[in-house]
């Protein structure tokens, strides 16, 4: 199962109440020997991406008000951007046909200079140590899916779990919390 679990998306199960990931979803992008590591997708941090490019030196072209997005509880001094790569000339790893992620602040700048480019930036990640997102699956925590790049660019945040969960079938009000799982 472990080998399985990346790339993909972990949802939340209700029953995980530790408050870093209720109702959380996150894109996992690395798993192996040393730990599993992937950036949660649905929490807004109240910084401005305006105000992160500002702080950085990093020109901003766009006009909207995206926010940074809070990646998870290590190290949120670190940022990552999640982006569709299409048509672009990107540092960057891919995650899946569609999605890619950089921590280059090169990649930042020229997906602030691009118009229609579609990505995320985040401050911090979600880590786990070996063994520990295994004994996470054993108490019920999460629940697996497929990683799909328009869930995690497109998506609102306030229906991306719900959304996530109902991409594979799943009936979120049908979920019924079955004991108090803690990260």
């Amino acid at each position: 199962m472990a080998e399985q679990l990346a790339p993909g998306l972990l949802i939340a199960a209700p029953q995980l109440l530790d408050p870093n990931f209720k109702k959380s979803v996150i894109v996992l992008f690395n798993r192996d020997e040393h730990g599993a590591m992937g950036v949660v997708v649905n929490r807004e941090s109240g910084l401005l991406l305006k105000d992160l490019c500002t702080d950085q030196k990093i020109g901003f072209n766009r006009s909207d008000k995206q926010k940074v997005r809070s990646g998870g509880p290590v190290q949120p001094e670190h940022g990552l951007v999640l982006y569709s790569p299409v048509g672009l000339d990107l540092e960057g790893s891919p995650i899946c046909d569609g999605l890619s992620v950089s921590s280059s602040k090169k990649t930042l700048s020229k997906l602030c200079a691009t118009t229609g480019a579609r990505f995320h930036c985040y401050a911090g990640y979600a880590g786990w140590a070996p063994g520990q997102l295994e004994e996470e699956f054993r108490q019920g925590s999460w629940i697996t899916a497929p990683v799909d790049p328009g869930l995690v660019l497109d998506e609102p945040l306030d229906t991306l779990w719900k959304h996530s969960l109902q991409s594979i079938g799943i009936d979120p009000s049908a979920l019924v919390p079955g004991g108090q799982a803690e990260s």
